[in-house]
């Protein structure tokens, strides 16, 4: 990781346009800056990343029941940082305040296998609801048809370990 960055786990100090911005170019999604603070703020856990003089370089949240569930959202680092374990050091500072059960992300094909590095599998029996769905469907994020079948589930079901080739297929 870069030398000179510090994580932090409030959001008093977030610029919040910085982070806007940061979202944008990663590319990651265009939000507005109050929304992105409202879902922050909101959030049961939250990391940022700083330089050491207090440049917001990347961000991750969780929500959470605080006992059996939570759910990995928005872990973005600004485009000129990523690939410097950044990314990997906001996971890490964020699993950390997640004592429970079972943890959720959502991850694109390509950045799957940076999650799989911290015991992250695919997930089988999971669904979504978007509001405006479209995007998803010709992004392939969204799928009609079933991902799964019967006789998968009730084998994974039985308490059988997926094996190595079926993680992230």
């Amino acid at each position: 990781m870069h030398t000179g960055v510090t994580i932090a786990y409030t959001h008093d100090l977030v610029d919040w346009d910085r982070l806007a911005d940061i979202f944008v170019h990663a590319p990651f999604a265009t939000r507005l800056p109050s929304d992105i603070q409202k879902a922050f703020t909101n959030s049961y856990a939250c990391c940022f990343a700083y330089t050491h003089d207090g440049v917001l370089l990347g961000a991750a949240r969780a929500i959470s029941d605080g006992v059996y569930y939570a759910v990995i959202l928005d872990v973005v680092v600004a485009i000129e940082h990523q690939g410097h374990g950044m990314g990997g050091a906001l996971m890490t500072g964020l699993l950390e305040k997640l004592p429970v059960e079972k943890i959720y992300l959502t991850a694109p094909p390509d950045k799957q296998g940076f999650y799989k590095k911290f015991g992250f599998y695919k997930h089988n029996n999971t669904m979504a609801r978007y509001a405006h769905p479209e995007a998803a469907f010709e992004n392939g994020v969204l799928s009609k048809r079933e991902p799964w079948s019967l006789a998968r589930l009730s084998r994974n079901f039985t308490g059988s370990k997926p094996g190595n080739d079926q993680m992230f297929e």
